[in-house]
């Protein structure tokens, strides 16, 4: 037996409410252990807390009194609703029959409870009297009766049968044995569980346990809530949300990012009531990724932070004392706001920064250039080159205008200047790398002074430093400044020198070029008048000066080297960024101008070109029919059989035959262009392909 320690208001359809003191019989199983399975002693059926209960030690005679008093008080409810009994009420009588029965063998004969008076008839009126008296004694002959022990229960009669089939059955039948009634009993309860097992019907209670009613009411009152929270969400709050994890934490805008989509994702799997929630948030994902959205930087903590700095250093700018003598006196403000600026720029909301970068036609780019140029202490120049490497990261808008500015002129002033040392250099090449790796047009002024006299220079710089480990690395810097800087200039064509070779003249060229229309410039030919025709469409009047200071070198080894070693890797020092468009690899670029001329191709070695030919050969079997670098290296064959040495020393011969004879073969129409570059070379030079 139970007992209440607490009072509890019962907030569910199948929860009992009770008052402190209160007890109660436990009659069944519950699937959640925190309820119990109850009926008191008015005659409720249903589930109270756990916590709230404690066991009773009571007297036998004392348990078998309350449970003939809940017994009694189950019957009268029934009755009192017509004789109407549920399922739990019939569940109920069954258990508590069960438990009178073990209690009464455990309680001594002698103090035996006393029988109960039977409780008196429901009170009705004339009306109900009159109007139920067709359906009384069916109703009344349909209740079970208390079944004492030692008592055969009689069975019960369906409420359809009228009275004289009751008296008929009264005298023809003879009461039923003990074990028949324990028999029809034990298939009423089987009945009775089958219709637990297959739902519940009109009169009875749910098929499904108490705690798994309670979620799905839960969950339905939470889903109902959730829809109408939906239209009160902001589009962007997942990036509220990502701010306010970044001021609280101070990790970086990408980091926070993350944290709250793990979060969210891990809600919504968890919890799927709250998927529709969670899913509504992570669709401004999306969102954040369009650049160039007006005014949000306003909104936003990094660009209000991001203003505040430029401000404070376009201040130092156009400070006094930045001509004065009191120079010293503002390094640390300044170093301060650099630092937290590359801080910013580096681990803040990229959309953001962007935006806040291109403000009225790139203003704050403008401003750190100006301030680079008048800033002369190296601690302070070398955080603006940090930051300027932070800024070309961000965007390909951000590269086009710093090579378009005088940047890159006050870069190449300090390089040619050569007063500082190896930090320094090796900072301003790799600034000056990243401003030239996109291959965008320079203005025409920047040229008179990255001029001759500079890509010497970087040259000489390639040579010498490559001598020291030290310095090795330095090198490879001035090497990606070269490769970039060749990007200016468009491809160069073979030019054929048929006299100096005694080979037959080309054919002419067609008419299309003729009548200038425009020409791809991955097709080479092999006529200089051609040539001709072709730099004009493609104005390119200019000389590569790259070409020109190396044709005029007599020792180019470690830029061949290095040039050889990025050529067999597939390796481009100049991708940096995955900014789009991407510009052409530059290192294929400078293979094929360099074999565009004899005095050009001259620089490498016998060894070095049958290296050459074997990456060819390597790349034109490998490489599919619809992959565009193909028909690059064709054209870097088309150089090597024209101005190269290829001719003397025929390496290879074989499979560079079988390499183009298989690409005659293929049938895809993306083969066309590629078996028309050799179909035109083995016309202009057929004894190159005879095995």
């Amino acid at each position: 037996m139970l007992r209440s320690l607490y009072a509890y208001k019962g907030t569910h359809a199948r929860t009992l409410g009770f008052q402190v003191g209160e007890k109660f019989m436990e009659i069944g199983p519950s699937r959640d252990p925190n309820w119990i399975h109850v009926t008191s002693e008015r005659g409720s059926v249903g589930y109270v807390p756990k916590n709230y209960m404690t066991n009773e030690d009571a007297a036998a005679v004392d348990v078998l009194e309350f449970i003939d008093g809940c017994i009694e008080a189950t019957h009268l409810n029934a009755s009192e609703r017509g004789g109407n009994y549920t399922r739990s009420e019939h569940e109920a009588l069954h258990k508590l029959v069960e438990l009178r029965q073990d209690w009464y063998a455990k309680c001594p004969p002698s103090v035996h409870p006393n029988k109960r008076p039977a409780p008196p008839p429901p009170q009705r009126t004339t009306s109900q009297l009159s109007v139920e008296s067709t359906s009384s004694q069916a109703s009344v002959n349909s209740l079970p009766s208390p079944c004492l022990p030692g008592m055969p229960r009689t069975p019960s009669i369906s409420a359809s049968g009228s009275m004289a089939s009751l008296g008929a059955a009264a005298k023809e039948d003879p009461p039923p044995r003990p074990s028949e009634v324990s028999t029809s009993f034990m298939v009423r309860g089987e009945s009775l569980v089958g219709d637990e097992s297959s739902g519940s019907s009109e009169g009875h209670d749910t098929s499904i346990g108490y705690e798994s009613e309670m979620r799905s009411d839960v969950d339905s009152v939470v889903q109902t809530s959730i829809k109408s929270l939906l239209s009160q969400v902001p589009n962007e709050y997942l990036r509220t949300l990502v701010e306010e994890v970044r001021s609280s934490t101070s990790v970086s805008y990408s980091t926070s990012h993350q944290v709250v989509e793990v979060v969210l994702k891990s809600l919504a799997s968890t919890l799927p009531v709250l998927q529709p929630l969670c899913n509504h948030i992570l669709s401004s994902k999306s969102v954040d990724k369009v650049d160039g959205i007006s005014e949000k930087w306003q909104q936003s903590t990094d660009g209000r932070r991001l203003v505040e700095l430029l401000e404070k250093l376009r201040e130092c700018k156009d400070d006094e004392q930045q001509r004065s003598w009191a120079l010293h006196e503002d390094e640390f403000t300044i170093a301060t706001h650099l630092t937290n600026l590359l801080d910013l720029l580096e681990n803040g909301d990229l959309v953001v920064c962007r935006r806040v970068l291109c403000l009225d036609d790139f203003r704050p780019l403008l401003t750190l250039v100006q301030y680079y140029q008048m800033e002369t202490r190296w601690p302070l120049r070398k955080l603006l080159l940090q930051v300027f490497g932070a800024v070309c990261q961000m965007s390909a808008a951000n590269i086009s205008y710093l090579s378009a500015s005088v940047f890159p002129v006050e870069l190449t002033r300090e390089m040619l200047d050569g007063s500082g040392n190896l930090d320094q250099l090796q900072y301003t090449a790799l600034v000056m790398g990243m401003v030239l790796c996109m291959g965008d047009t320079l203005p025409y002024t920047h040229f008179s002074v990255m001029n001759d006299k500079f890509i010497s220079i970087l040259v000489d710089g390639i040579e010498t430093y490559n001598e020291n480990p030290d310095s090795e690395s330095l090198a490879e810097l001035y090497l990606s400044i070269v490769l970039a800087f060749n990007l200016q200039y468009a491809i160069q064509l073979p030019q054929i020198d048929a006299a100096a070779e005694n080979l037959p003249p080309p054919p002419l060229p067609d008419e299309a070029l003729l009548n200038g229309d425009a020409v791809n410039e991955n097709e080479s030919l092999g006529n200089s008048s051609t040539i001709d025709s072709v730099k004009k469409v493609l104005r390119t009047d200019s000389e590569n000066i790259v070409l020109k200071i190396l044709s005029h070198r007599k020792e180019t080894k470690y830029f061949t080297e290095k040039l050889l070693l990025l050529f067999n890797r597939e390796e481009d020092p100049i991708a940096m960024f995955d900014h789009e468009p991407r510009p052409p690899n530059s290192v294929l670029k400078m293979m094929r101008d360099l074999y565009s001329t004899r005095a050009t191709a001259s620089i490498f070695y016998t060894n070095d070109e049958k290296v050459v030919c074997d990456i060819i050969i390597r790349q034109l079997t490998d490489l599919p029919a619809d992959d565009k670098r193909r028909n690059e290296y064709l054209h870097l064959m088309e150089g090597l059989i024209i101005t190269g040495g290829w001719m003397e020393h025929c390496h290879r011969h074989k499979e560079l035959v079988l390499s183009c004879s298989n690409i005659l073969a293929e049938e895809e129409p993306v083969s066309i262009d590629d078996q028309k570059l050799i179909k035109r070379i083995m016309d202009i030079y057929p004894q190159f392909f005879s095995v």
